[in-house]
């Protein structure tokens, strides 16, 4: 593409991007948006960049997830840092100028132009008159959407190789879902995957209601509910914690945990004012992941798109339907079809696939139990009609965020489920290897579930969330009441 094209393309972006900013950052009232999490660990990120602290892996973030996380509010509130940091920031009110320039690149928008991030890049370095290989001062990339470029893993392979001799580059770089960004050879050891998720209840409750549980009650409860050593540790320790959750808990009132399960697992729903509205905007994510991430792999016929939608209506009325009937009911002849579907949609972070684990505790290969990423997507697809027996799926929806957001990388190395009659919802294997036999339901008091799978598996502990009261049972189950899981 000429220079002259792209020069035209970027200042006419600048002024695009100027107008988009506020409706990132402020709400209606022009009232600053409130942050997630995940803002915070990237305020930290750059007061790391800052002070030379980086590690070279890190010079590189990419940051998949599913559609409507809020990737592209996260980009915006990093690019307009300084209106978000506070009195205490004290390192960064002090230092952020070092930072010479956040840019903020739509990579989509590239793609509409006909622009590639090299050719884009190139131009940018001619234009602030500097090279990426002896770069002196700090920038930050902000590229959204990267996977709209082709060859962006080759693109941000050169940037790390040509940025090796000094540390004053930083790009996060987000993707629509893992999709795009694990299937690409170019970046291995390069970077850091940091993904993000849809809300947990703790942040619903910060955004939505102004609630705010401490975060070290989180991690807290997260370190004695999975990482005791026996069910006695684990009671003694959350009795400790009962007053502190107790008094949380009673401005958590009934409905707020319902809105929470049907609508508020996305950050974009949270300003919408009818249920109604929220569903449908939750369906159109889903309908997003299969029109722009698994249609855009070209892997699949026609025929076989046009059935992704039953699919997935057929796995949230019953998670552990067996794949011959799936097969059966779609019409879809072959396995390894029916089985390249699933995989993608669990790559796109729509659903969470739990091997099972039969009678002789080995690997059932077949019926593993399918959990969506959010309860949120579930009650969407079902527009929240749930049979009784179906509400429980709203918690091992929920319990499937915590455990990949969570669990995965700190506490735990595995989590599977018993596909006996009459076994437990999970078992989930610490990083000690040693099994936490769990069971999950509102209302929920039978400890059958866990003394059943204790039968096969030797477990440290059980614990059963959603009773009345916080109790030990014998030596070995804990009952847990769902305040204590919800706010971790």
């Amino acid at each position: 593409m000429e220079e002259l094209e792209i020069k035209e393309f970027y200042f006419k972006w600048q002024e695009r991007l100027r107008n988009l900013i506020d409706g990132y950052i402020y709400d209606k009232e022009k009232n600053l948006l409130p942050t997630r999490n995940i803002f915070l660990e990237f305020k930290k990120i750059i007061e790391r960049f800052i002070s030379e602290k980086l590690e070279e892996h890190e010079k590189i973030i990419l940051m998949p997830g599913i559609r409507g996380v809020g990737k592209t509010t996260l980009l915006m509130q990093l690019l307009k840092i300084e209106k978000l940091i506070s009195s205490n920031d004290y390192f960064l009110l002090k230092n952020l100028k070092k930072i010479k320039e956040i840019i903020y690149i739509d990579t989509s928008f590239l793609k509409l132009n006909n622009i590639s991030l090299n050719d884009f890049f190139n131009f940018y370095e001619r234009l602030n008159e500097f090279i990426f290989e002896s770069l002196k001062e700090k920038i930050i990339l902000l590229l959204d959407e990267v996977h709209y470029d082709e060859n962006w893993g080759l693109f941000l392979k050169s940037i790390f190789d040509r940025t090796k001799s000094h540390s004053n580059i930083l790009i996060i770089a987000t993707g629509s879902s893992a999709i795009n960004l694990i299937i690409n050879p170019d970046l291995s050891r390069r970077v850091t995957i940091k993904e993000i998720f849809p809300l947990k209840f703790t942040e619903y409750l910060n955004i939505k209601h102004k609630i705010f549980p401490a975060e070290q009650l989180s991690e807290e409860l997260k370190e004695i509910i999975f990482n005791s050593s026996e069910a006695a540790s684990v009671c003694k320790e959350l009795k400790n914690k009962k007053s502190q959750v107790e008094k949380l808990n009673l401005n958590i009132y009934l409905n707020i945990r319902q809105d929470y399960f049907e609508t508020g697992g996305f950050p974009f729903t949270i300003k919408i004012s009818t249920k109604t509205e929220a569903i449908e905007l939750v369906k159109n994510v889903i309908n997003s992941i299969i029109i722009k991430d698994i249609i855009s792999l070209k892997t699949f016929k026609t025929e076989t798109i046009s059935k992704i939608n039953s699919l997935i209506y057929l796995l949230a009325g019953s998670g552990k339907i067996s794949y011959e009937k799936l097969q059966q009911s779609l019409k879809i002849p072959e396995f390894r079809t029916l089985n390249a579907i699933i995989e993608v949609l669990v790559m796109s972070g729509l659903l969470i696939k739990v091997s099972s684990l039969g009678r002789s505790y080995g690997a059932a290969r077949k019926t593993p139990k399918f959990l969506f990423i959010s309860p949120t997507l579930r009650s969407a697809i079902l527009d929240n009609f749930f049979s009784s027996d179906q509400e429980g799926t709203k918690l091992e929806d929920y319990f499937a965020l915590l455990y990949q957001k969570d669990l995965k990388s700190k506490l735990s190395s595995g989590l599977a489920y018993d596909i006996s009659d009459g076994g437990a919802d999970f078992i989930l294997t610490g990083k000690d290897r040693k099994k936490i036999i769990i069971e999950i339901g509102f209302s929920k008091e039978e400890v059958l579930q866990i003394l059943n799978t204790k039968k096969k598996v030797n477990g440290k502990y059980g614990l059963v969330f959603g009773s009345r009261n916080l109790e030990l049972v014998g030596d070995f189950i804990v009952k847990i009441p769902l305040e204590y899981l919800l706010l971790i």
